[in-house]
C-alpha cells in the first residue's frame, strides 16, 4: 500500500490579573491557529489527492488520511506537552527520551499501516492486498518527522518567551535607572545628613542613636549603590538585611514580647540574586507579623548549597493584617518580579494558619 505524505507549520506562577488575561488569549489564539492549520492540511491532502493508495481511489482515501492526520496530531502534542517538557526538566534522560520516542514512532507506525491494511481489506474485496514492510519505514520515518517538528516547534517558542522577558527586563531596568536618576539628589542629601547626625549623637554620648544612624546609613548606602544592579553577591543582600532587622529591632523594648531570629546557614561563595527581593518578604513579617499587645516572633533561615539559596521566614500571623490589600500587593509584586528574572524556575510556597505565617522561597544563582 503506497504511503500518503503530511506535512505542518505550527506556529510561555501567578500574574496579575491583566496578566492572566493576556495569557488566557495567547492560548487560545494558540489553540485556534493550531486548529485551523491541521484541519486545513487535513483538507488540502483529501481534496488535491495529495497521494493516493494503489487499493484506493476517491472518496475511500478519507478515512485513512483522516486517520493518519489524527496519529501526526497525537504524536506531535505528545512530544510538545510530555515528552520533550519533561527531557527539559531532566526529569527525562537522553537515554530514556530516545527510548520513549522510538517506541511512540514504532506503535503509531504500526497502527497506522494496520489501520490502512485493514481498512483496504475490508472495502477492497476483489484486489489482493498485502502489507509491505517498506511502507512501515517510510510511514516511521515521517512520524519522527513530526515529532522532531514539535521540537523545533518547542524550541522556538522558548526562544520567543525569552527573548519577550529579556524586554521586558530591560524595559524595567531602565525605568528603574531613569527612577533612580531621578532621585539621586534626594538620598545623597539625606546619606551626608545622616553622617553629621551620627557626629552630633557621637558627641552628646547617644550611642543607641548613634548606632541607629549607622545601620540607616548603611542601608542607604546599599539602596544608591545596588538600584542600577541585576544581581548582587549573597553575602552583600545578607549584610543589608541584618541591617535591616537590626533597625526594627531598635523600634522594641526589652519588655516586649517579641524574639526575632536570623540564621545564615552554609557559604555564601558566587552565589547573586536580585537586589532588594528577600527585604520584601522581611518587610511583611515585620509589617504584619509583629503585635506589641502579645507575644511575637519573626524567624529567618537562609540556607546556602553550591548555587542555590533556600529562604524560609515564620512569622505570627495576625490574620486582620494579612488580609490588607497592600500586603497581597507585595506578595503579588514579588511573584511578577521572579516570574520575569527566572521565568518560573523557581519555587514560592506559602502557608499559614491562625498563628503562623510562612514563606519559603527556593532559587539559583544569577
Amino acid at each position: 500500500m503506497a504511503f500518503y505524505i503530511k506535512c505542518s507549520c505550527l506556529s510561555p506562577c501567578l500574574l496579575t490579573f491583566t496578566d492572566n488575561m493576556r495569557l488566557r488569549a495567547s492560548t487560545l489564539v494558540e489553540f485556534v491557529v493550531h486548529s485551523i492549520l491541521w484541519i486545513a492540511l487535513t483538507a488540502l491532502f483529501i481534496h488535491f489527492n495529495a497521494l493516493s493508495f494503489h487499493y484506493l481511489k476517491g472518496d475511500l482515501m478519507d478515512i485513512p488520511l483522516i486517520f493518519g492526520t489524527l496519529i501526526n496530531v497525537s504524536l506531535f502534542y505528545l512530544n510538545l506537552l510530555y515528552l520533550f517538557p519533561r527531557y527539559k526538566s531532566k526529569d527525562l534522560g537522553l537515554l530514556k527520551y530516545s527510548v520513549w520516542i522510538l517506541a511512540a514512532v514504532i506503535i503509531s507506525s504500526a497502527l497506522e499501516n494496520t489501520f490502512d491494511y485493514l481498512y483496504a481489506v475490508s472495502n477492497i474485496a476483489d484486489t489482493k492486498v498485502s502489507l509491505q514492510v517498506g511502507e512501515i519505514a517510510i510511514v516511521s520515518l515521517i512520524n519522527l518527522f513530526f515529532i522532531l517538528l514539535s521540537v523545533l516547534y518547542s524550541i522556538i517558542k522558548d526562544w520567543i518567551t525569552i527573548e519577550i522577558i529579556k524586554r521586558k527586563l530591560t524595559e524595567e531596568n531602565l525605568r528603574l535607572e531613569l527612577d533612580f536618576l531621578k532621585s539621586q539628589v534626594s538620598p545623597h542629601f539625606l546619606f551626608n545628613s545622616l553622617n553629621n547626625l551620627y557626629s552630633i549623637a557621637l558627641k552628646n554620648n547617644d550611642n543607641e542613636t548613634a548606632s541607629g544612624l549607622t545601620k540607616l546609613s548603611t542601608l542607604m548606602r546599599f539602596m544608591l549603590d545596588k538600584t542600577d544592579k541585576t544581581a548582587v553577591k549573597i553575602d552583600e543582600e545578607i549584610a543589608y538585611l541584618k541591617s535591616y532587622i537590626e533597625m526594627q529591632k531598635l523600634r522594641f523594648l526589652d519588655s516586649d514580647n517579641i524574639e526575632i531570629s536570623f540564621t545564615v546557614k552554609g557559604e555564601a561563595n558566587t552565589i547573586k540574586v536580585p537586589p532588594f527581593l528577600l527585604i520584601n518578604l522581611i518587610e511583611n513579617a515585620f509589617k504584619h507579623g509583629i503585635d506589641y499587645r502579645k507575644a511575637s516572633k519573626i524567624d529567618i533561615i537562609i540556607s546556602l548549597k553550591k548555587d542555590m539559596l533556600f529562604f524560609k521566614i515564620v512569622n505570627t500571623n495576625n490574620a486582620d493584617a494579612f488580609n490588607e490589600k497592600d500586603s497581597k500587593l507585595g506578595l503579588k509584586n514579588v511573584k511578577k518580579r521572579l516570574d520575569l528574572i527566572y521565568s518560573g524556575d523557581y519555587t514560592l510556597d506559602i502557608n499559614y494558619d491562625n498563628q503562623l505565617y510562612m514563606v519559603e522561597l527556593t532559587i539559583k544563582s544569577l
